[in-house]
C-alpha cells in the first residue's frame, strides 16, 4: 500500500513550501526556489467491435502535480504525482483492470488504489521522486526518474530501463525507474553514463552508455545486464539525410544462463521524418523483432499498458509505421498514422485531431482502429475512440 508514503511526501512538500516563503527575503542566488505546474484532463473512451454491439466505456479524470525544488545551482529534487479517477464498465469488461492500474513496476511501490469499487476507482501514484547533484561535467541522480536512451520515436530497443507503449498517448511523461544514474560529459557533444535500477521483483538492471558525435551524427553504444536475466549490447544513431531526420537503434539480448546457445534476441528500429516548408510533416519507421517467444496475436492490453519490455515491443517479425500531420490553421492540427504487421495482416489506423481552445486548454479526438485482413476466426476488429480535454497550469 502507498498511503503512508503519500502522506510523507505531501508533508515534505508542505515543509518545502514553508521554507520557500521564508526565503523570499534572501539573496536571489541563495534562496531556495520551488517550481510547480501540472494539468487536469478529462478523457472519455469508447471501445467496441461493431457500432451496434455492446460498448465498453470509461471516463478518466487525470490530474498531475509536478514539484521541483532547486536547492542550489548544483542540487535539485523533484516529486511528480498522478491522481486518476476512473469510472465506467471498463472495470467489469476487463476483469483485472483495477489491478493493472495499481501495479507499480518499480522497487518502491508508490501506487495505490485509494478507492476501489466495482465501477469506479481512484488511483494515486508517484512516478517521479528524485534528487540530483551536478558539479561541472558530472551529474548524479537518485530515485524514481526517466532514463531515456531511445533514439527512434515509436519503438525503442535501446530503452532498456523504462520502455513504453506508443498506444498510451495519454501518458506524455512516460514511465520512470527506481534507479541511480551517473552522467559524465567529457565534451560538449559526448556523454558517458552508468545506471542501475531495481524493479518490483527485486531484479537489477545495470548498464552503461557512451554517446558521441562524429560526421554530424550522434552515435551511442550501450551494454549491460537486464533484470538479471539477459546480457544486452546495442547501438543507436541520429542525424540527417536530405534535410530529414534519420535515426535508428538496435539491441541484442542473450540469456545469461545460456551463453553457449543461440537463444539470443535481436530487435532493431529505423526511422525517417521530414518537414516540408508548408509545415506538412511525414514520418515512417520499421521495427524488426526477433523475439519468437512473444505472442503472434495483438492483445488490447498493449494499448492500456504503459510499461513494456524492451524485448517485447510489438509482435514478432517486421512492423511498419507511417504518419502524416498538418496544421490546418493556427488552432487546428490533424494527423493520420498507421501501423501494419505483414505477418498477421494486421493494420492499425490512428487519426487524431487537436484543437487549441486557448494558450493552456486543448481539445483532442483520437481513434485507434484495429483491422485484420485474415480469415482467422479469433481475430476481431476493434475500435478505440477517445475524446479528451486538457488544461495546463
Amino acid at each position: 500500500m502507498m498511503k503512508k508514503p503519500v502522506f510523507i511526501v505531501l508533508l515534505w512538500l508542505t515543509l518545502l513550501i514553508i521554507v520557500q516563503t521564508q526565503a523570499y527575503s534572501q539573496d536571489s542566488i541563495k534562496q531556495h526556489h520551488i517550481v510547480f505546474n501540472g494539468y487536469l484532463k478529462d478523457m472519455q473512451t469508447a471501445i467496441f467491435s461493431d457500432f451496434h454491439a455492446d460498448w465498453i466505456n470509461a471516463n478518466l479524470i487525470h490530474n498531475r502535480l509536478n514539484f521541483k525544488w532547486l536547492v542550489s545551482p548544483s542540487i535539485a529534487g523533484s516529486v511528480e504525482i498522478r491522481n486518476r479517477f476512473l469510472s465506467g464498465n471498463i472495470l467489469t469488461g476487463f476483469s483485472d483492470y483495477n489491478e493493472q492500474m495499481e501495479k507499480d513496476p518499480g522497487f518502491l511501490q508508490l501506487s495505490a488504489n485509494i478507492i476501489d469499487e466495482k465501477t469506479y476507482l481512484l488511483n494515486v501514484a508517484i512516478d517521479r521522486l528524485w534528487f540530483a547533484y551536478t558539479a561541472e561535467k558530472l551529474q548524479v541522480s537518485v530515485g524514481r526518474q526517466r532514463i531515456n536512451w531511445g533514439q527512434t520515436f515509436v519503438w525503442n530497443p535501446n530503452d532498456i530501463f523504462n520502455s513504453y507503449s506508443y498506444f498510451d498517448f495519454d501518458y506524455e511523461e512516460r514511465p520512470g525507474s527506481d534507479a541511480v544514474r551517473v552522467q559524465y560529459y567529457p565534451g560538449a557533444t559526448s556523454v558517458i553514463e552508468f545506471a542501475a535500477k531495481i524493479n518490483d521483483q527485486k531484479k537489477t538492471t545495470l548498464a552503461g552508455l557512451y554517446r558521441f558525435n562524429t560526421l554530424n551524427y550522434d552515435f551511442q553504444i550501450i551494454g549491460g545486464m537486464v533484470d538479471q536475466n539477459d546480457f544486452v549490447i546495442g547501438s543507436g544513431w541520429s542525424g540527417q539525410i536530405v534535410k530529414g531526420g534519420f535515426r535508428g537503434e538496435a539491441s541484442y539480448f542473450h540469456p545469461i544462463r545460456k551463453m553457449s546457445d543461440t537463444t539470443g534476441i535481436l530487435l532493431a528500429s529505423v526511422g525517417y521524418d521530414y518537414s516540408f516548408k508548408s509545415s506538412l510533416f511525414i514520418q515512417c519507421e520499421v521495427l524488426y523483432s526477433g523475439n519468437k517467444q512473444s505472442s503472434n496475436d495483438f492483445s488490447p492490453r498493449q494499448i492500456s499498458s504503459s510499461n513494456q519490455d524492451a524485448k517485447n515491443l510489438f509482435l514478432p517479425d517486421y512492423t511498419i509505421f507511417s504518419a502524416v500531420s498538418y496544421p490546418l490553421n493556427p488552432i487546428l492540427n490533424g494527423s493520420l498514422a498507421g501501423i501494419y504487421h505483414p505477418k498477421s495482416n494486421l493494420l492499425f489506423i490512428i487519426p487524431t485531431v487537436n484543437i487549441s481552445l486557448s494558450s493552456n486548454i486543448e481539445l483532442s479526438f483520437t481513434g485507434q482502429l484495429l483491422r485484420y485482413f485474415s480469415s482467422k476466426a479469433d481475430n476481431t476488429d476493434l475500435n478505440f475512440i477517445y475524446a479528451r480535454i486538457k488544461g495546463s497550469f
